[in-house]
């Protein structure tokens, strides 16, 4: 394979004039550039004219702008259309922060591993010519995705992507319409087991990014909302499991004999209770969450095991906290719990992760 067998897609939404000299560079380099004017006013039209005699040059119009998103989709669905014998599809913003060396440097390494996703990273670490705003955002999603969806991924937000065509009809169909459709790309790729390739990449901002598009408040919460299913389980079951132990605490104290064996062991009774119930909720919602496709007799004994050994020590520390600090009252033993599990979660998460729920095709 060879460049001629790839395709540049261009999603522009009030382009800069220096996106002229990189379509015209790209134009020298691919043998087809899509470039989908993301409803751009007619003050942008001398910059579209520019390109729009240009060898392989393609513009695609939205009467209004849709997002980012939707002017990638589109451009998807015109290189099914019209390439169908196209290999892959590179993906690169229009505010002239990828140079075309970089853009063929990343091509370079999708032949190298057709099928494969490669991503233009740039280095958020150590670089200081990236914007504060940028460095943070990225790096806390890196850190966020590595935890919740074991996905390593320095650039999660990179808009230099090389797509092979064998899951172009796939990417159609996810979700969104702005900037978190990209986020949602990442994580539809790596439930469908695509290989993740990093290519650094040399950093442009353009008077401090000021170009860009991207709302620092708005389009976060829509990229950050992709998280939350992966906590609804286990934050429903905490409150199910830290409500039901409340509950069974206050009726042994208001009912139980003080010198009794069902009084000395509370705090164990009502844990094992709760867990009992919190655990099938827990259980059953996680199959769905990291969308297991081991069967019931291979993941259920194993979370079993998690669950017994993470009840047992939620017992035995909330039970020995409880004497140290020397609370008897029913706030205190709620409290020492909530503090327990809420470190007891993000180590149970993991283990579920990367054990319980992972498919026999991921561990190989």
């Amino acid at each position: 394979m060879s460049m001629e067998s790839l395709v540049a897609l261009v999603p522009a939404y009030c382009p800069e004039e220096s996106m002229i000299e990189s379509v015209k560079a790209l134009s020298n380099e691919f043998p087809a550039v899509v470039i989908v004017d993301d409803g751009c006013s007619d003050k942008y039209l001398p910059i579209f004219d520019a390109v729009r005699d240009l060898p392989g040059v393609v513009i695609l119009k939205h009467p209004e702008n849709r997002g980012k998103g939707c002017a990638l989709k589109t451009g998807f669905k015109y290189v099914l259309e019209h390439f169908p014998e196209a290999k892959g599809v590179v993906t690169l913003d229009a505010d002239g922060q990828h140079t075309v060396k970089d853009t063929l440097r990343c091509c370079e390494k999708f032949l190298e591993n057709p099928g494969s996703i490669v991503f233009g990273c740039r280095d958020f670490e150590s670089d200081e010519k990236i914007p504060p705003r940028s460095r943070f955002g990225n790096r806390l999603t890196s850190r966020l995705m590595k935890f919740f969806c074991d996905i390593k991924l320095s650039d999660t937000q990179t808009g230099l992507r090389v797509h092979s065509m064998s899951y172009m009809k796939e990417l159609i169909e996810v979700e969104g319409e702005r900037y978190e459709y990209e986020m949602n790309v990442i994580f539809k790729l790596k439930d469908m087991d695509v290989p993740f390739v990093e290519v650094p990449i040399e950093v442009i901002y353009l008077d401090n990014n000021s170009s860009s598009h991207f709302n620092p408040i708005k389009d976060s919460i829509k990229i950050y909302k992709v998280f939350l299913k992966f906590c609804i389980s286990s934050f429903g079951s905490f409150l199910i499991d830290i409500a039901i132990f409340t509950a069974i605490c206050k009726l042994i104290g208001a009912f139980a004999d003080k010198e009794s064996l069902v009084y000395a062991y509370e705090i164990y009774i009502a844990t094992a209770i709760a867990r009992v119930c919190s655990g099938i909720f827990n259980y059953n919602f996680n199959r769905w969450i990291f969308k297991s496709k081991s069967k019931v007799s291979s993941s259920g004994p194993k979370y079993l095991v998690v669950w017994l050994i993470q009840m047992c020590i939620s017992a035995i520390c909330v039970d020995n906290l409880v004497k140290l600090i020397g609370g008897e009252n029913t706030l205190t033993k709620s409290l020492t719990k909530f503090a327990v599990d809420m470190i007891l979660f993000f180590i149970s998460y993991k283990v579920q992760q990367l054990w319980v729920f992972k498919s026999k095709k991921e561990k190989d």
